[in-house]
């Protein structure tokens, strides 16, 4: 009912952190992560920060994935401005391939969403509710509202890490 959709509407509008400011863009989706290719293997032996993650269940190739990296710290996971990387890539129908960085070795979180119509903001419906496909590491799956960190959180030991998240949609 009702109280279902306020509660699903304020995890919504914690997704908004993604939209706070304008990405840079890669020359590809790959960009970011030559070091993960066979040809740059000993690039990625010294930078073992580096994200791939693959963005599964991505239902069109209509605008961009925007991927989110966050710490640990839970007074900071999905807020404006605490955000320790971004990327925006075209989406790819069916999977999407993208990278970011971790400034160390420790515990993170990735948050996406589907930004399909290109506005660089989360889109939700009058009761708040996502029109646009999310996800986060570790998959969670649906909530009414935003997932505990500690179901979100992976760990980079010193190897590059390698994610896949599922999009969610709740409409269309």
């Amino acid at each position: 009912g009702r109280s279902k959709a306020i509660a699903l509407a304020s995890g919504a509008l914690a997704l908004l952190a993604f939209a706070d400011q304008p990405a840079a863009q890669a020359d590809s989706p790959l960009a970011a992560c030559a070091a993960l290719t066979a040809a740059a293997a000993d690039a990625a032996a010294e930078n073992p920060s580096t994200i791939q993650v693959t963005v599964e269940n991505v239902r069109n190739s209509k605008g961009l994935i925007t991927a989110v990296l966050y710490s640990d710290d839970p007074k900071t996971f999905l807020k404006r401005g605490a955000r320790l990387d971004r990327i925006r890539v075209e989406a790819k129908k069916g999977k999407t391939v993208l990278c970011l960085t971790a400034p160390a070795a420790g515990r993170y979180s990735v948050a996406l969403y589907h930004d399909e119509n290109g506005n660089k903001e989360f889109d939700r419906d009058f009761l708040g509710i996502p029109t646009e496909g999310y996800g986060f590491s570790q998959n969670p799956g649906f909530r009414f509202g935003k997932p505990d960190i500690e179901e979100t959180l992976f760990t980079i030991n010193g190897n590059p890490t390698e994610l896949r998240i599922s999009i969610l949609y709740l409409q269309g």
